[in-house]
């Protein structure tokens, strides 16, 4: 059996008073869209589970229903309570919220309080670092400290165990994965692109970026393991990655939001 895991990150709100963040709308997309993905898996017959849940299968402590996704949501943003949590419960989903915790009550993110109640409602929370640096960039102290504050700090407000990571900007290594070892951390999800199963690095877990444009048929053929979507996928990541070697940050910025619809 092989396993998708899917990540998110911010998700427009259909109406404008809910608070926003700053955030890069490459990686953005509608309420209305997230809603049609829900409601298009749940009429496949897909479930979800958590991280943990996941991990307690590869270990085979238990049993996966035959359709099953992996919803994952990174950086914490106001909109994983507001809009996203609402629509995962209304199409009886669950999802998995990395959550860097120096934003945690910032304007435009989640407040501790929206935290404990998306636990309250059945969701999982992970980490996504103290301050969403690269893991890959940071010195050894500085990984450590990265690695295991955030980790700790979550796990004193919330009362839970923390043993999922998602590396900030997916960037990771060997190092990265012997440092998360060593903090304590159980799965670390990246953004290496394909499917997970039993035998696939629990510390370098596989996802698949929702970005724009937006294609619901697409994502569903990725869930679903076709091979053509997810050599598409690929494709446009390597794409991305070589325009911002060759054109540098500011340069790539711009060709994007002129290529790319809403980026």
């Amino acid at each position: 059996m092989r396993v998708v895991a899917l990540t998110f990150h911010d998700v427009k709100a259909e109406s404008p008073e809910h608070a926003t963040a700053p955030n890069d709308e490459f990686y953005q997309i509608r309420a209305s869209e997230f809603d049609a993905l829900l409601s298009e898996l749940r009429r496949l017959g897909y479930r979800s589970i958590s991280s943990k849940t996941f991990r307690s299968w590869q270990q085979g402590q238990t049993k996966l229903p035959e359709r099953t996704v992996v919803l994952t949501f990174d950086d914490g943003y106001a909109s994983h309570f507001e809009v996203v949590a609402p629509a995962l419960l209304r199409h009886r989903f669950s999802g998995t919220f990395f959550v860097t915790t120096q934003r945690i009550g910032q304007p435009g993110f989640m407040t501790w309080d929206q935290l404990r109640k998306l636990l309250f409602l059945g969701m999982e929370i992970g980490s996504h670092g103290a301050s969403h640096k690269p893991l890959t960039n940071l010195k050894a102290e500085e990984l450590r400290d990265e690695l295991v504050q955030s980790k700790r700090e979550l796990e004193q407000q919330l009362g839970v165990p923390i043993g999922s990571l998602a590396a900030p900007g997916g960037f990771w290594n060997k190092t990265v994965a012997d440092a998360t070892r060593q903090a304590g951390y159980e799965a670390v999800w990246i953004s290496a692109i394909g499917t997970n199963g039993p035998e696939t690095n629990a510390l370098a877990l596989r996802r698949v970026v929702v970005r724009q444009p937006f294609a619901l048929q697409r994502l569903i053929a990725v869930v679903e393991g076709r091979p053509s979507a997810f050599w598409w996928i690929a494709s446009q990541q390597q794409l991305i990655r070589l325009c911002k070697r060759v054109l540098g940050l500011y340069w790539y910025e711009k060709l994007k939001r002129k290529l790319v619809p809403n980026a």
